[in-house]
């Protein structure tokens, strides 16, 4: 590592290219990319997004893929003092317009997704309800006039800027929040820059590191992992869509030594993996969040894949907890706060007594979280919506979700969206949705529906349906048809009663 940090993620990205130049940063599968190419590519790109009028300040949303160009976009971004938006690039022309509409966003760069016969039917929605916003499309074929065409291949002279300064905004993520309203937190650069750089030498990360990212580089904790890695010299092996399969795969292919994920990533991989067909031996170290680690599950890692594992508790916000003590990991805990950075709390926000289940608070003077576009609130504390526990040594216990926002897999799914999403289908005249305890996500989407008279409503079409205005990991996977949604006397979904009436489903997803 340098003795000097760099004071923002761009020069600390064109640090690690000058000092690490030939070695390998981004692999996917049309592009292999060193940290020098890194830095040409996003020059590059810096001058199309100049061209567009793209100057410092200014919000960059981008909707593509685990693949090279997403890193790509984003030094490109931040050399020239703008702002990336990380949007999940699955999401639809509403969410991304909504996206916009929250940030401003002037610029759009974006990924087709799945549909060949209107690949670009997507921006097209979305500039209708945004008509200045710039679209430039990841793509190797001819695109529409009006939106500019890239890739990484393209020539031409990098044009990178003067860069931001240390307190200038860097990143964005979407989040729905506690309470379900979508929130847009903000990370700046010398924060971001000084705190990743330093969880990379509390992991040791090593230059020669291959790090497997499979988690989405527009959620948080996959965008950190991935930075970390990259600015320690390291390589990232970029997964658009994680399969156990195509994991092993990795793994042994490019010699991957750092494997991050859910404890879902890891159950599905332990269970295909085969010391006969797989090779795994390159590993050295693995990362875990987004749910509870059972003792059975950290016993099979250890022994299996012969890695450590550390275990880290946070959220879009910026705040976290991490450990990889042994110890603490088998007891399920999630690491010990700094002193006084962390407390738990009864519904008033008093601070409960040691092993009482509450409310996690993050102080503020420890975790400044930030949303784009409003003041820092005036509560010192930050309160997260998950319940846990201190216990006397300071380890701090996840128990779940406050509120009855769905945690699927580290993504936060709002009740409420897709409750108003299914009223919007035509067999559905009532309908509550919740999230229902599942080993391998976390939680999984509920949807209880009461039918129109003489509809008989079914899952698959309902998903179909619901697909047109939600991202994926938001459709519901399991279906209950009731003649009531409970609710209580002010309207309010009764969510007890509703849980007891939806304890079998009607319709449940199958999983592959």
């Amino acid at each position: 590592m340098n003795a000097e940090p760099a004071p923002t993620l761009s020069a600390a990205l064109l640090a690690t290219a000058q000092r690490w130049p030939d070695r390998a940063a981004l692999i996917c599968p049309r592009h292999r990319l060193t940290h020098a190419d890194l830095a040409e590519a996003a020059g590059r790109l810096a001058g199309v997004y100049r061209r567009l009028g793209v100057g410092s300040g200014d919000r960059v949303a981008c909707s593509v893929g685990n693949r090279c160009e997403y890193l790509v976009a984003m030094a490109a971004a931040w050399s020239l003092g703008a702002v990336h938006v990380a949007v999940d690039h699955r999401s639809t022309a509403p969410e991304l317009a909504a996206v916009i509409a929250k940030t401003g966003a002037g610029t759009l760069i974006y990924e087709p997704g799945d549909d060949r016969t209107n690949p670009y039917a997507v921006p097209a929605a979305v500039r209708r309800r945004h008509p200045d916003v710039q679209v430039v499309v990841v793509t190797d074929h001819l695109a529409p006039a009006e939106l500019v065409r890239w890739t990484v291949d393209d020539a031409g002279r990098p044009e990178p800027g003067d860069g931001p300064a240390p307190d200038d905004p860097a990143i964005v993520f979407i989040s729905s929040g506690t309470t379900g309203t979508p929130k847009a937190t903000v990370g700046f650069h010398g924060n971001l820059a000084g705190r990743w750089r330093a969880l990379a030498g509390w992991l040791e990360f090593r230059p020669q590191d291959v790090h497997l990212a499979q988690l989405p580089l527009s959620h948080g904790f996959g965008m950190m992992m991935a930075l970390s890695g990259l600015l320690a010299g390291g390589c990232l092996v970029l997964l658009d869509r994680f399969s156990p399969e195509a994991a092993l795969q990795a793994v042994g292919t490019h010699g991957v030594t750092v494997l991050n994920g859910a404890p879902a990533h890891f159950t599905l991989l332990l269970d295909r993996l085969d010391p006969a067909v797989h090779q795994v031996d390159t590993l050295r170290f693995s990362v875990g969040t987004a749910g509870s680690f059972r003792p059975e599950l950290v016993n099979e890692i250890w022994e299996r894949l012969a890695v450590d594992l550390m275990v880290m508790y946070g959220s879009s916000e910026g705040i976290g907890v991490a450990t990889k003590d042994a110890e603490d990991v088998l007891r399920g805990s999630v690491g010990r706060p700094e002193p006084g950075s962390v407390r738990v709390v009864d519904s008033r926000h008093e601070p409960l007594p040691t092993g009482t289940v509450g409310e996690i608070a993050f102080s503020r003077s420890t975790y400044p979280v930030r949303y784009y576009g409003e003041a820092p609130p005036p509560d010192p504390w930050y309160y997260s919506g998950d319940l846990g526990h201190l216990d006397e040594q300071g380890r701090l216990y996840i128990h779940g979700r406050q509120a009855h926002q769905i945690d699927r897999g580290g993504l936060k799914v709002d009740p409420v969206e897709v409750e108003q999403a299914l009223l919007r289908c035509p067999d559905v005249a009532d309908a509550a949705v919740f999230g229902r305890a599942d080993p391998m996500v976390g939680e999984t989407v509920c949807a209880c529906v009461q039918p129109v008279t003489g509809r008989h409503p079914d899952l698959l079409v309902l998903r179909a349906e619901l697909s047109q205005r939600l991202a994926p990991f938001k459709l519901p996977e399991e279906l209950c048809l009731l003649d009531e949604i409970p609710r209580t006397a002010i309207g309010k979904v009764d969510l007890p009663r509703l849980r007891e009436a939806a304890r079998t489903p009607a319709q449940r997803l199958e999983r592959r």
